[in-house]
Formats: structure tokens, sequence, C-alpha cells
């Protein structure tokens, strides 16, 4: 069986990474895709790296899972095709896979000799159960609704059949939807705290406010394994992670790009460079005034998003008015220049049009994290002066994920993922109806059919300029998601801890961290 060869949708084309640091050392460039560490002579195989995390997980179900929620999920499980943190394809539970009848097929050759963490084997039955289990319910049954029928061929060998020709299936199988959960586990309601998968780690203790992994020894490929285990603390705040890692508490952790500065005067190694993640106001369009699309392009026009970059971002947040940034591979050219979207005097007019001249009140809704609420208020700011009196009302994390999986919102300013699994997922969970994080019914007209040609192809030459043109499109019909920004991810690690990538579709790899001894 050969391996179809392709590109992630995280890939990023000719985008020069930085990488800004003291103290701990730093690196170059890993592939196209990320900036990484570079390697420590010496370190303790037995270490425990300490991770501070803004947020504990949702689900260790992937049926149940948040957006948010990789970050555990990549320590646990691991899905049919890996997916660097660089957004390259490369083999994972499976080895190879092809495409056949006309892209409406894949077959995959599974890896031998893996175990799940509880001594089960993996085998072409398991990821048929998983599979099936996926698509009857939960927040992956809208990802795998085209998937008609899954065959256990061998023990080592599964074929997937599709309703329509999916080769954008490949992406989507690196993530979530790929993961391989041990059988017997998937009927135990005890999964969500009490994962059994592949991965390197495994559970050892879930608590409030902390969750701990140990090395898994029975691991496919324990050379990979250079830590002994992962202690995930939580910090909401961004200010209160940097302390954590600054004074020894924590060993690393994500940062702001405004952070940058005050990570490296403290001698610490920062790594950066952009993913598939951008930041915006979720509005849910069955709510009230919201339901006007003029309402919604107002909303559009009276961003000052250049403003907004440089001085809540350090410039480091790319201006943006579609999900992905310059340079990934379903990014609109003619979209990137954003000047022509900041028109203070155009939003007036279309309040005015929608019938509210003097403009109308609305809620904001947003998460315990400093840095939203700081967004929250420049855009409170920048609509209250085309007529716009924004509410804010501030959820705790928990509240923030089930109002944006229930639609109880009004609209939230969110940290939205665009690339993962794949750019089409989002395009169908935000722009078309029945989306999973559509609650007000949009429908983007034409949007179906664009979708669908988007999703034939594993080719990403091919599949660009349909997306592109759902991105054009849905700026004319007031947007369901207002984008601000495009997110440049950034961390802060104490000196000795080197290895990481920079994780452009959310896609995180501890394993290969090396801590100094």
């Amino acid at each position: 069986m050969k391996r179809t060869s392709v590109k992630s949708a995280g890939v990023i084309l000719a985008l020069g990474l930085a990488v800004a640091g003291c103290g701990g050392g730093t690196g170059t460039g890993a592939g196209s895709g990320g900036s990484t560490q570079g390697n420590a002579a010496g370190f303790d195989r037995d270490a425990i790296l300490r991770w501070a995390v803004p947020g504990m997980p949702t689900s260790f179900d992937p049926r149940k899972s948040a957006p948010l929620d990789p970050v555990f999920l990549d320590v646990v499980y691991e899905s049919l095709i890996n997916r660097t943190p660089a957004g390259e394809l490369a083999p994972g539970l499976a080895t190879e896979w092809q495409l056949g009848d006309e892209n409406k097929t894949i077959t995959f050759k599974l890896r031998q000799g893996v175990k799940f963490h509880n001594g089960e084997e993996l085998n072409a039955e398991a990821v048929k159960a998983s599979l099936e289990a996926y698509k009857k319910e939960g927040a992956l049954a809208g990802t795998l609704a085209g998937l008609d029928q899954v065959e256990a061929l061998a023990p080592d060998q599964v074929k997937l059949t599709f309703k329509e020709p999916s080769g954008y299936m490949i992406n989507v199988l690196a993530g979530e939807a790929g993961i391989v959960v041990a059988p017997s586990a998937l009927t135990d309601p005890g999964l969500t705290g009490k994962p059994v998968g592949t991965g390197p780690f495994q559970l050892d203790t879930l608590s409030e406010g902390k969750v701990s992994f140990k090395r898994f020894d029975g691991y496919w490929d324990a050379q990979r394994i250079t830590i002994g285990g992962i202690e995930m603390a939580l910090y909401s705040d961004e200010s209160t992670r940097l302390r954590a890692v600054k004074s020894g508490q924590a060993d690393g952790t994500s940062i702001t790009p405004g952070q940058i500065k005050e990570s490296e005067a403290a001698g610490l190694t920062v790594i950066k460079g952009p993913n598939t993640t951008f930041n915006g106001i979720l509005i849910n369009t069955g709510s009230d005034k919201l339901s006007d699309p003029k309402i919604r392009q107002a909303m559009l026009y009276a961003i000052d998003r250049e403003s907004i970059s440089k001085n809540l971002y350090a410039s480091s947040c790319a201006p943006a008015v579609q999900p992905l940034q310059q340079g990934f591979w379903a990014n609109v050219p003619e979209l990137n220049d954003v000047k022509q979207y900041y028109d203070p005097a155009k939003a007036k007019q279309l309040l005015a049009e929608a019938g509210f001249p003097g403009g109308f009140e609305m809620q904001l809704e947003v998460g315990p994290n400093t840095s939203y609420q700081t967004l929250a208020q420049a855009l409170q700011a920048q609509l209250q002066q085309v007529g716009i009196k924004v509410n804010i009302k501030v959820l705790e994390f928990q509240q923030m994920v089930n109002a944006r999986r229930t639609g109880k919102f009004t609209a939230t300013v969110s940290l939205l993922q665009a690339g993962r699994p794949d750019p089409s997922q989002f395009v169908a969970d935000f722009y078309l109806k029945g989306g999973l994080y559509n609650p007000g019914g949009f429908e983007l007209p034409g949007g179906a059919e664009l979708l669908a040609k988007a999703r034939v192809s594993d080719d990403v030459t091919q599949r660009a300029a349909p997306l592109q043109e759902i991105f054009k499109k849905v700026l004319e019909v007031g947007p369901p998601v207002v984008p601000v920004c495009g997110v440049t991810y950034v961390a802060a690690f104490r000196k000795g801890v080197t290895g990481m990538n920079v994780p452009v579709t959310g896609d995180y790899d501890f394993a290969p961290l090396k801590i100094s001894s």
C-alpha cells in the first residue's frame, strides 16, 4: 500500500518564523511550520515537566471535548494520522493510507505492536469501534457525518467509505476524529476523566486545578519519550502564569506577545510563530438585532484592527477579516489589507439602514483570561464610537465552553480555531446551518456547494479556490464570526527546558522535550 503524501491544513507556505530568547537558548525553524528550541546536551529522563495552563480539560472523551482540549488529549491519545506541531502529516497509528474510488474510500494499514494503556491491543476492530462511536453522537458526529461505512478488512487493515468524494478527511483524521480509544473504555461513563489511549503518557491524577500524567512504559516508540511525566496546573490569568515560570513554580507556559520582553528580561527562552487560531467575535445570529446582516457588517467595519494589534499585542496579532493568516494555503490574498474594512462612517450608515440610526445595546460575553477581557474592553470602546453600546459579561472558563456549545450566548470574544482539523470544518461549524457553533442557523448562500468542492481532493492547490470564495462571500452577507487578528503563538520556558515546537494547528508533542539534569 502506498502512503498518500499530503500536507496538513495548517502548513505555512514561505513564512519567516521568528525565535526570540535568552537564558535557555534559542533554536531555528523546524521545517516550515514553526519555531523550536534547541536540544539540551544532558537531560533528566525522569524529570516532570510542569506546564501552566489557562483552563482544565473539558473532557478526555473525544466525543465531549472542546476546541482547546488538544493540549490534554495529545498527551494520552494518538490519531490514525499524525500531524506534527509544525503542521506536517506523518504516519501515526496507521503507517500507510490510500485514497480510492475517486476519493470516496481511504484504506489504512495499522501499526503493529501498539498497546493501549490498559493492555488491549490496537487492531482494526478497535479503530472501527472508535469511529462508529464518534459518528453516533457527540461533538464529532457532524465531523463524521459523511462517513458511510467502516470495514475491518484484516487485523491491521481498515477501510473507510464516504458518501461523497472526501480527500479532505486525510486532515480530519489527523485530529480528534482519528483518535482511537481502547474499546472497553468507549462504553465506560468514566471516560471523561479516565482516558485510555495509546499515547506516550497516561493519566496519573486529576483534581481541581491540576492534572498529571506519567510516562507510559508500554509505548510503542518509548525511546522518543525524554521526560518522566507532565504536571499541568491551572493559572487562568496570563500574568500569574508567567510569574509561575519566573519563580520556578512552572517550567513553561503559553504567554501573550506583550509579555515577550518581560520574559526575555527574566532570562527565559521564548518561542513564537503564527498558527491557525484567531481572536474574534462569535455572534449568535439568532439573537435579536444580530440576526440582521447589516448589523453584523456594521460591527465588521467598526473595528480598528491595526490599533488593537499594536496596542494590545505588540503588533504580533496579524490584523485580519478572514479566519486564516497570510501564508496559510486557504488565505485570501486580497483580504490581507484590512484598512478597507475599518470605516466607522460606513458602520454608522449600515446601522441607520438597519433601522438603528442612534445605535443599540448588546451583551458581549468573555472568559476569565485577562487578555480576552482587555480585548473585549477595546472592542467595547470601538463599537461605542459607531453607536453600539456593549455590556461586557465575564464568564468562568467552563461557563464559556458551555455557552458556546449550547448556543446560549449573544456574542462572545473568543479564540477560534480555523485550521484544526481542516479549514473546511470551520466553514461547516460556523457558516452553515446545523453547524456545531452556529446556534442562530446562519446559512451562507451557495456555501454548501462550495464546501463540497473544497472537500473532494486531498491536494490543497485544488482545494484553496472554493474555500477562498467562501471567505470572501461571508463578508458580503454579514459574517457570523467577525475576525480581529490572527494569533501568534508564544511560549516561555525556564532555563534548561528545550525541544518545544510551535503548535501551528494546535497539535502538541511533549514527549521529546528535554529538561537539563
